[in-house]
């Protein structure tokens, strides 16, 4: 893991440094990835020793994100970004969207996408949290615990966010953890290669056709989802030739020639290959595919209850939400940087000998150890 990220990092500033030379292109690029990719990276992998540690931060992200889904609701209903409403009256220029008659939330992530994504990696967090028995109890008179209560905020975050790529992520995440999850996952998994097949022959033919129609006479008839979906299916034959001319270190950030019509790349793979190369793409789904297989060979002698294969679970799932995302968004929809940080979460677990602590005897620590009141604290 290591070597995938520092190699990555040094791939792409050897890249922008063939394009725009060491003071345009590299230095600045070297300094944004030192801080927000190998400070963050290495720091996680210190701190992610401790098992209680990654408690501590899941039930931190999963209250923030609950947060940010229930005043997303307003921004949902009246049109109106909470987070942002006070700067709209200052700054020139902010994201706003509509879909169905409902406004796209972003929250304070700048962008649906984005927000949706987060939600994503916030409902794999909680059903960790979930799975560990923290926050068992009910409270605040509700009918559900206090972790339920959370899982459905941001489930509601998700689907506020009215973007189908968080939701199809998720979707393909929850299907990995499910068949890893399984009583039997040896017929889990066949069961879900033989469904793969079965769909790739009957529905492979009608979302093809769904996508292969002009998008902007679709979009001037009303359906954008339909529009955006024909759009991303016409960037990768239409951009190949111009990865083609400079295959091995791109063009650079934003040094791509940008073809009529194509407003925006919404594929983080094509995006990577046009900026930096083909190298620097293999780097991007080494890091992705490599720890996704080796926490599948890591958890399969573990028992599925077992702390090790429950953390392991959540992570491909995580992966998996990570990679769809990516080949349905630019690089801007995906919080690529806190990619890192489970990055880092991911080395420590495959480096684990000793289980972590049982589940029975989380739910056995007493409640100052894991109460709810110090979560932010």
């Amino acid at each position: 893991m290591d070597f995938l990220v520092v190699g990555y990092v040094a791939i792409t500033v050897v890249a922008e440094g063939m394009n725009k030379g060491y003071k345009l292109g590299s230095q600045n690029l070297a300094l944004h990835e030192l801080f927000s990719i190998l400070l963050p990276y290495f720091a996680a992998k210190h701190m992610f020793r401790n098992p209680q540690f990654a408690v501590d931060v899941a039930k931190r992200v999963v209250v923030s994100l609950a947060i940010v889904a229930v005043l997303s609701v307003y921004e949902f209903r009246m049109g109106t970004d909470l987070f942002t409403r006070f700067f709209e009256g200052i700054f020139y220029g902010t994201y706003g969207a509509l879909r169905g008659g409902f406004m796209r939330t972003a929250g304070p992530y700048g962008h649906s996408l984005t927000l949706g994504v987060m939600m994503a990696f916030g409902f794999r967090l909680a059903r960790w949290l979930e799975w560990k028995g923290i926050w068992k109890d009910r409270g605040w008179f509700l009918q559900l615990s206090k972790i339920r209560f959370f899982e459905l905020w941001i489930a509601a975050g998700i689907i506020m966010s009215l973007s189908v790529g968080p939701l199809i992520s998720a979707a393909c995440g929850a299907v990995i953890v499910s068949v890893c999850r399984a009583q039997n996952r040896k017929r889990a998994l066949v069961l879900l290669v033989v469904f793969i097949g079965i769909a790739s022959q009957t529905l492979y033919p009608a979302f093809k056709a769904y996508i292969s129609v002009d998008p902007s006479v679709v979009a001037a008839q009303g359906d954008l989802i339909q529009g955006d979906a024909a759009y991303r299916n016409k960037l990768i034959p239409l951009y190949t030739p111009i990865v083609e001319e400079r295959p091995t270190w791109g063009w650079g950030i934003n040094g791509f020639p940008k073809l009529e019509g194509m407003w925006s790349i919404d594929n983080g793979y094509l995006l990577t290959a046009l900026e930096w190369g083909i190298y620097a793409l293999a780097m991007q789904l080494a890091l992705y595919l490599s720890p996704l297989i080796l926490l599948g060979f890591f958890s399969i002698p573990l028992s599925r209850r077992d702390p090790r294969a429950l953390t392991a679970f959540t992570l491909m799932g995580i992966y998996t939400l990570n990679a769809v995302m990516d080949g349905t968004a630019s690089g801007g929809g995906v919080p690529w940087r806190l990619f890192f940080i489970f990055a880092a979460w991911s080395a420590v677990l495959l480096n684990s000998t000793a289980p972590e602590m049982a589940v029975e005897s989380v739910w056995s620590l007493p409640k100052t150890q894991i109460g709810f009141r110090r979560v932010m604290v």
